[in-house]
């Protein structure tokens, strides 16, 4: 059998939230799910999401609990200036992060070691404009943000370094925040998103890196967004939809994958009945790299760079329905995992 240019191709990963509220539970079914690739799971509760672990230690924010998504400042935003988002993010010790521990110490015991443990943290922009929904002026939502994911993600790895040190790290910021992020009326302008807020996180993860223990920077965004302006700020890993459209961004995409990144394409909608087949499924994301490939991109690097993930979180099915987008994941993979072998076995490689 030929080895993989790239560790992580043809894997099947999943995103953040599922269907359990124990943190047992969800751990099984991680590893259970994707033994090479496993994914720290993400509870259902928002008291236990990434939103909630991005602002723990943020000394008078909270998680609403009024069954909206966002946040409440206990004391008014004037009283965040003064609080230290460095030093709140540097601890990943509170029962928010209870699963990620309880995760870290479930794969260090696993033999062999998975090729890569996935951590999402919810990124910079998204908790800035979370903050910013909330109240805080613009200016020290960005600095909070960044400050607190700067640390959170860099601690985390710390952790999982320290419980599981044979394992690699994939750390990929979940950005849902910057879908549509081209609009005009977006907020915080291409400078803005990433000198003062993705710059910060990928450069301290960066520092993180080595031969000995690689990290992997991964940018998670489900939907469309400016791929260029992303990839620019040093990521070696994104994680979009399998759409065609995504060819827009070819020129960008082939400087990650020259560079030695991969892709990991939401190819299982989380959104629609699926059935049991993956033909239409594959389909959609051979026509996704056809358009790539007409753009100039070599189609053969192009799988060897490639992951298949769910487009998003799982949170919305139950624990049947989370296993059967699971296994169909895990069938896509296996598909272009035997088909990339084969043509490369065919060209003599």
């Amino acid at each position: 059998m030929i080895d993989p240019v790239v560790p992580l191709f043809g894997l099947a990963t999943t995103v953040g939230p599922l269907p359990f509220s124990d943190p047992s539970d969800a751990v099984e079914f991680a590893l259970r799910a994707h033994e090479r690739f496993p994914t720290v799971p993400v509870l259902s509760d928002p008291a236990q999401g990434l939103l909630a672990q991005a602002v723990d230690g943020l000394t008078g924010v909270g998680v609403a609990t009024d069954g909206t998504t966002g946040l409440v400042l206990a004391g008014g935003a004037s009283a965040l200036e003064s609080v230290d988002g460095a030093a709140a993010g540097a601890d990943v010790s509170s029962p928010v992060f209870g699963t990620l521990h309880q995760m870290l110490g479930a794969v260090a015991g696993l033999a062999p070691a998975p090729v890569a443990l996935r951590v999402g943290v919810l990124g910079p922009v998204t908790l800035a404009l979370a903050l910013r929904s909330a109240g805080v002026p613009d200016p020290l939502a960005r600095e909070l943000a960044a400050a607190t994911v700067t640390a959170r993600s860099t601690a985390i790895v710390r952790a999982a370094r320290a419980a599981a040190p044979a394992t690699p790290m994939a750390v990929v910021l979940s950005e849902p925040g910057l879908v549509g992020c081209i609009h005009p009326t977006f907020p915080f302008g291409r400078d803005q998103v990433r000198t003062s807020m993705l710059d910060p996180v990928v450069d301290a993860l960066d520092g993180l890196s080595d031969d000995d223990q690689p990290v992997t920077i991964g940018l998670h965004v489900p939907g469309r967004t400016d791929w260029d302006m992303l990839i620019s700020s040093g990521v070696s890993l994104i994680s979009l939809p399998a759409d065609p459209e995504a060819a827009v961004w070819s020129s960008s995409i082939g400087r990650l994958i020259a560079a030695g990144g991969s892709i990991a394409w939401g190819a299982v909608p989380v959104d629609r009945p699926l059935g049991t087949s993956t033909e239409s499924l594959w389909k959609r994301l051979a026509a996704c790299w056809a358009a790539l490939s007409a753009e100039g991109i070599d189609p053969m690097e192009l799988r060897l760079h490639s992951l298949v993930s769910t487009v998003d979180g799982l949170a919305h099915f139950d624990a049947a329905g989370a296993g059967r987008v699971v296994d169909l994941c895990t069938a896509l993979s296996s598909r272009l995992r035997r088909q990339s072998m084969a043509a490369r076995l065919s060209l003599g490689a």
